[in-house]
């Protein structure tokens, strides 16, 4: 069985069919045993192949609460960075709110990777109760990128909990005001943008994320309608 397992592996990884890949994964899924989810695990996390490790990972989520548990104990026992993070990702993509508090301590992590991962996770799977905890991560957080994506993650949650606008929306405010860097201030710009449905003159392109506008004059614009000085 593994033999074959690794023939078609070893196929699967030359291609970039979406069926060789699917008949793949779904022979992997056969498997339910322990050793099955291991086999499948350790092929996803090795495969260099972009489209194949996608469908992999994804369809790991297909093994239901089983697999979800699998994954939370190579979250625990994984030593392997990149492993680990790839880990975070599939939990936080399965919906599942329930691994938050395994995978919310991460953000305190010295791997840039896996702080990423963690606030990524974050926003897809938490709560009101969870923008805190991204508030009080940005201000301790020296990694700009990972700054601007604490402000997406909170607007993924307000995507989710319009009412989470309440708590987003006076920590931004004061953030813009003093704020000097151009990034972070366009990302702050936008998030505003899309919770009070007001244009202040900057897009967000919906595919590549890249913001394009004067951003300064955008900042301004807020500071005077609202009186924020």
């Amino acid at each position: 069985m593994n033999d074959n397992i690794d023939l078609n592996y070893q196929k699967a990884n030359e291609t970039d069919s979406f069926k060789v890949h699917n008949d793949f994964l779904n022979q992997l899924l056969l498997d339910t045993s322990h050793e099955g989810m291991e086999k499948h695990y350790q092929l996803f996390q090795d495969s260099q192949n972009k489209d194949l490790k996608g469908i992999l990972g994804k369809g790991f989520l297909k093994r239901g609460e089983a697999g979800l548990n699998f994954l939370r104990e190579k979250l625990k026992n994984e030593n392997d960075t990149t492993k680990k993070s790839n880990v975070i990702h599939l939990l936080g993509l399965s919906g599942v709110k329930k691994y938050l508090s395994d995978i919310t301590p991460y953000l305190d992590s010295n791997s840039y990777d896996l702080r990423y991962k963690a606030i990524i996770a974050i926003g897809w799977l938490g709560d009101t109760d969870m923008i805190s905890i991204l508030q009080n991560h940005f201000l301790t957080e020296k990694e700009l990128d990972l700054k601007c994506f604490l402000i997406t993650a909170m607007r993924q949650i307000y995507f989710r909990i319009p009412a989470a606008k309440d708590m987003i929306l006076p920590f931004l405010y004061e953030k813009l005001k003093s704020e000097s860097n151009e990034q972070l201030i366009a990302i702050i710009v936008v998030v505003l943008q899309d919770l009070t449905k007001i244009k202040y003159g900057l897009k967000e392109d919906p595919i590549s994320g890249e913001i394009s506008g004067n951003i300064i004059g955008s900042k301004d614009k807020i500071i005077k309608k609202l009186n924020l000085l």
